[in-house]
């Protein structure tokens, strides 16, 4: 299921706070839960690159503040490898709110958005600034 055959690590876990990187009014997310995670018993659910998840807004607007809102990670810290042997980290770990169909919310991306990410949901990358 992921997209140009890149294996991406899972490194982030629920319970992590993420930098929202959309202009929807929210600033700060902590992941509540995985959609499309199929774990074992008392395992953490994870997610990577690419993944969507459940978020709960931690700081933003008062509108947007305590909602549970979808959203997909467009950027990781943790390092990951292409098929072609290039490796690619970003400096911080970032979100975009979406709705169900997987549409962004907002209107502009702020900072980067993974090849990988882009090849999964065309509207994000459509709106992504720089594709790396």
């Amino acid at each position: 299921m992921r997209a140009l055959g890149s294996k991406i690590p899972r490194a982030l876990q629920t319970g992590s706070r993420m930098i929202c990187a959309d202009n929807t009014g929210a600033r700060v997310v902590e992941i509540v839960s995985v959609d499309r995670y199929h774990g074992v018993r008392r395992r953490q659910p994870k997610l990577g690159l690419g993944d969507l998840a459940t978020v709960s807004v931690k700081k933003g607007t008062p509108d947007m503040r305590k909602k549970l809102v979808k959203a997909v990670v467009v950027r990781q810290k943790k390092e990951f490898r292409r098929p072609n042997g290039l490796r690619v980290s970003f400096e911080e770990n970032a979100m975009v709110l979406v709705n169900e169909s997987g549409d962004p919310r907002g209107t502009e991306i702020k900072g980067p958005v993974a090849r990988e990410v882009a090849a999964r949901y065309p509207k994000i990358a459509s709106m992504a600034t720089i594709i790396i």
